[in-house]
Parts: C-alpha cells; sequence; structure tokens
C-alpha cells in the first residue's frame, strides 16, 4: 500500500458515501479525528467479517496513548491478515488526525474486504462444499486447509480410502496452484494499480507547477510592458 498515494475528488466522494451508509457507533463529521482511536475502523471489519474483531478491545479515546493502542492492536490483530501493516509512523499519524491518511488506509481497507468477501463467496458456491462455515482469516490464510475439510467423506474401506485420498490429493493439488496463481495475479494488479496512482499524482503535480510558471511569466511580462518608458507624444509645430 503506498501512503504517498493522492485519492481524486470523485474517489473521496464514494469514499465518504460508503462511510455515511453503515452502521457506525457515531457519525463521520471531521474524518481524520473521529477516526484517530482506530475503533471505527474495527466497526466497519467487524460490520463485514465479524469473525475478525472482537469490540471489546477497542475503547473509545480522546488522548493520544489510548488510541495508539487501539491502532497496535487493530493492526497485530486484523490489518496485518489483510497485508495493510501499518508502520509506526503511520500509526502515530493516525492517532494524531493526520489529514489524508485515514482517506488511504480505508481506500485500500474497503477493496481488501470486497476481496476477502469475493473469495468467501467462492469458496461457498464450490462444488461439494457442504456449506461449511469458514471464517474470513481461516479462507485468507489457508485456503488449501478448508478445501481439504469441506471435501471430507466417510471412510468406506481401506481400498476405497486409499482411492479417495488419492483423488483429493490430486484435486487439492490443482486447486492449490489455480490459488497460488490468482494470488500472484492479484498482487501484480495491486502494486501496477499503486504505481498508476503515484505517476497520476505525480502528473497532477506537474500540472500545477506549469500553471504557477504561466502564472509567474504573465505577471512577469506584464511588470516589464508596465516598467518600459512611454513615449511623448509629438506636437504639430504651428
Amino acid at each position: 500500500m503506498s501512503w504517498e498515494m493522492e485519492l481524486e475528488e470523485n474517489i473521496l466522494e464514494d469514499l465518504y458515501l460508503w462511510i455515511d451508509s453503515l452502521p457506525l457507533s457515531r457519525p463521520k463529521k471531521r474524518i481524520e479525528r473521529d477516526f484517530s482511536d482506530g475503533t471505527l475502523v474495527a466497526e466497519i471489519i467487524r460490520y463485514y467479517l465479524p469473525d475478525l474483531v472482537e469490540m471489546h478491545n477497542y475503547t473509545p479515546a480522546n488522548s493520544f496513548q489510548p488510541k495508539k493502542a487501539n491502532w497496535g492492536m487493530l493492526n497485530r490483530k486484523v490489518l496485518s491478515h489483510f497485508g495493510l501493516d501499518l508502520p509506526d509512523v503511520k500509526i502515530a499519524g493516525l492517532a494524531n488526525g493526520q489529514p489524508g491518511l485515514i482517506e488511504v488506509l480505508l481506500y485500500n481497507l474497503r477493496l481488501k474486504i470486497d476481496e476477502e468477501l469475493e473469495l468467501q463467496q467462492k469458496i461457498q458456491q464450490q462444488p461439494n462444499s457442504q456449506h461449511h462455515m469458514i471464517t474470513p482469516r481461516q479462507s485468507s490464510v489457508s485456503h488449501m486447509g478448508t478445501i481439504s475439510k469441506t471435501n471430507q467423506v466417510p471412510l468406506l474401506s481401506n481400498r476405497s480410502n486409499k482411492s479417495i485420498r488419492s483423488n483429493k490429493t490430486n484435486e487439492i493439488s490443482h486447486k492449490e496452484v489455480s490459488r497460488l496463481e490468482y494470488e500472484e495475479i492479484k498482487q501484480q494488479s495491486f502494486q501496477q494499480q499503486e504505481e498508476i496512482e503515484v505517476l497520476h499524482a505525480k502528473i497532477r503535480r506537474l500540472e500545477h507547477v506549469l500553471q504557477l510558471k504561466d502564472i509567474r511569466i504573465s505577471e512577469l511580462s506584464k511588470a516589464v510592458e508596465d516598467s518600459r518608458p512611454t513615449r511623448p507624444t509629438a506636437t504639430n509645430k504651428k
């Protein structure tokens, strides 16, 4: 996740609408301040993935140290499993309500939640899944383990068991390879998306610099014109 990315106006508007649509314990007024203790982020994750978050671990706070403790707990127990591991300097910035940080985190968190929900849906739709309940952490950490559990069958005989185990091993190996390929492609997509966002931000900065230079050139040109002495008009001699 790139913390240097600048979210465009339409993305921010969509992000704020999404947050306002969620049943949080307090409304969003000033987002960097309202989210500075980490509890609302925990509520968002619990709303979509309730098995990942225990809200009693996160207490609303007004001072820096309790806020930092909440973020540290959330980072270790939840965010790191999404690949959103927060550096200490960013935790301090979030706890201090540094503008711009929480939007970047929420934008990437929303993507990760969407991926997790999509992955759970695909696992539940697999043949012979028998609709076993799968926790989000299990599905994101050990897809192979869930496949083996959901495909268990009663023991019949030694010979049939050997055949079943052989078929299951081949099936698991095939799905494991597909899963690894999927994760690799997904990771490449994220990296490319982050690079594109960084390039867009650089382009916007350069456009702004060019605009400022054009304004400065216009001001200097006008100053030069104004500083030139005006020639006296010739009077007709009588």
